[in-house]
């Protein structure tokens, strides 16, 4: 049974099988004797001629392990400058673009209702027949045949655009102008930001913006425009008026008059530019006063990076405002020159020629 167990068998036989997992130290082996004489840990030397310590190459060692953690310690500081710098641009660009973001998100939300609105009216005026003739006459956008008694034809003439000067609205307080004209000059005048506005009265407008103060003003309504936050649309406006009335405020014929040619404006200009002024109807003569004490200051503002000679050649096809269905395209060549001269001449010399 005990080969079968396949446990170790020693010479001292146990009593039992209990006896022989239990008493363990009867069946090992003693360790033999040391001989006599064996040197002992005590009396054995230790040999210490193999261990050589270089202090010195351990002092370089170390040295260089120093200098090369400076050396990384440097680095890594110019590193975190750098990213200290980014991380204060990044914040400083994040800042503003969450100041933008608020901003529009704001606009978003204040007009959000009104594009609602406008939306639902943009649909409604689709599905809607087309306005008839008598609502445009109530809403005053265009005006009847009896307004004009009968002499002419009213179903293009409108309240204050394409139309006669006579017929358009006049300020009611001295000097007898078109209140057009008063308004926005009024608008631009007051607002000084407006004024230094670089391309004044050669940067266009939004045209759908101005289509818009179109139908109010040929309603008598000047709100939209008093509130307008761009100078453009308001020039635009003025230009409009001035492009589209169907006598101008100065016609080519009558300037032929006084000023055939360049030649004749280089003797007597002032006389002669006040003749030509002379010749005009009270609303003409005060419109064109208006209008050029607001062009003088417009080109006395060097921001605007409008001068004298550019309002004069812009405004020469506004005030001179004839097409080439009207005068013969030959002398309407010849005469090109001399409109802007005249009106380069009113804005410079204002004074002796207005006052």
């Amino acid at each position: 049974m005990d080969s079968y167990l396949g446990l170790a068998q020693s010479k001292v036989k146990p009593r039992s099988l209990v006896d022989g997992f239990s008493n363990r130290t009867a069946t090992i082996k003693k360790r033999p004797p040391r001989p006599t004489g064996y040197p002992t840990t005590a009396s054995r030397p230790i040999s210490t001629s193999s261990i050589v310590i270089d202090s010195a190459a351990q002092f370089r060692y170390l040295q260089e392990e120093h200098l090369a953690l400076l050396d990384r310690y440097k680095k890594l500081e110019d590193s975190y400058t750098a990213l200290q710098g980014e991380y204060a641009k990044v914040k400083s660009d994040n800042e503003r673009l969450q100041g933008a973001y608020e901003e529009l998100q704001e606009s978003y939300n204040s007009v959000t209702a009104k594009n609602f609105n406008a939306g639902k009216l943009l649909v409604y005026l689709k599905l809607k027949r087309r306005t008839d003739k008598e609502t445009l006459e109530k809403r005053n956008i265009i005006k009847s045949k009896q307004d004009f008694g009968g002499i002419r034809n009213a179903c293009v003439d409108e309240a204050c655009f394409n139309t006669y000067l006579q017929d358009v609205v006049m300020l009611d307080q001295h000097p007898r102008i078109p209140r057009v004209v008063h308004e926005c000059i009024a608008v631009l005048e007051a607002n000084d930001k407006f004024m230094r506005s670089p391309g004044l009265y050669r940067v266009s407008g939004d045209h759908n913006a101005i289509q818009n103060l179109r139908y109010d003003i040929n309603a008598n309504n000047y709100k939209r425009l008093r509130k307008q936050k761009s100078p453009h649309e308001v020039c635009g406006i003025l230009k409009l008026f001035l492009r589209e009335l169907k006598d101008p405020l100065i016609s080519l014929e009558t300037c032929a008059k006084y000023l055939p040619d360049v030649i004749q404006m280089k003797t007597n200009t002032r006389l002669k530019i006040k003749q030509l002024i002379g010749s005009l109807d009270e609303v003409r003569q005060n419109t064109l006063k208006v209008l050029m004490k607001h062009l003088r200051s417009v080109a006395a503002i060097e921001e605007n990076e409008v001068d004298s000679f550019s309002l004069g050649l812009l405004f020469s096809s506004l005030i001179f405002n004839e097409t080439l269905a009207d005068v013969c395209p030959v002398k309407f060549q010849k005469l090109t020159a001399v409109p802007r001269e005249c009106i380069i001449a009113m804005m410079e010399d204002y004074d002796a020629i207005f006052e």
